[in-house]
């Protein structure tokens, strides 16, 4: 695996990472009702992220396809 590759699925794991704290820590606060209310305001930056990770995955898909496209040319 090349050093790009390692770069970019670290980042695509750290990524993860975040996610799931965020839904954890989400989690504990849902009997806070002021908090949920909080959260459903910032619903916009909860889309961009969901974007992020879906970029991320189609990059790592493309990366997949065009390395396996090399190795049966070669």
């Amino acid at each position: 695996m090349n050093t790009r590759r390692i770069i970019f699925l670290s980042i695509f794991g750290l990524y993860q990472i975040i996610i799931f704290i965020m839904t954890v820590f989400m989690e504990s606060k849902k009997s806070d009702l002021g908090f949920l209310f909080s959260m459903f305001e910032k619903i916009n930056l909860f889309k961009y992220g969901a974007f992020i990770g879906v970029l991320l995955l189609a990059i790592e898909f493309a990366w997949v396809w065009k390395e396996s496209k090399n190795k049966l040319q070669a």
